[in-house]
């Protein structure tokens, strides 16, 4: 994917949470299941939300930014942190803290969903 194509925030780093082998994490591990872009300010944007994954089940949607996974500043974490903060068992919940861009206005959303398995054709990291 370009920069062009990642919009106005020049995404540096393009996290897969559904990726969970590659970082040593059994095949057994949960994921919310949403492609999450990590911008240079260390915000997390959520790029691509399946609907039959976690994220899409709890209505989170493209755009959305994470704020607080599990009460938790985002900036606070690298991608590495990232990742372990919203990996975890199948079935575990997970609270997120969103603000979500309507037009002109914007609102907090907070949601508790529950991680969902990995898909088997799922990659493991992109870099933009």
């Amino acid at each position: 994917m370009t920069r062009s194509a990642l919009g106005a925030s020049g995404a540096l780093l393009f996290l897969l949470a559904l990726a969970t082998t590659s970082l040593g994490c059994g095949a057994d591990r949960g994921t919310i299941g949403a492609l999450i872009a990590q911008t240079p300010d260390q915000r997390l944007v959520l790029r691509e939300v399946p609907p039959n994954l976690a994220a899409g089940r709890a209505g989170l949607q493209a755009g959305d930014e994470i704020l607080l996974i599990d009460g938790r500043d985002v900036r606070e974490l690298n991608p590495l942190g990232v990742h372990q903060a919203l990996s975890g068992d199948v079935g575990d919940p997970v609270k997120l803290t969103l603000l979500r861009r309507d037009g002109d206005h914007d609102r907090v959303v907070r949601v508790t969903l529950h991680r969902s398995a990995r898909p088997k054709n799922a990659k493991n990291v992109k870099k933009a």
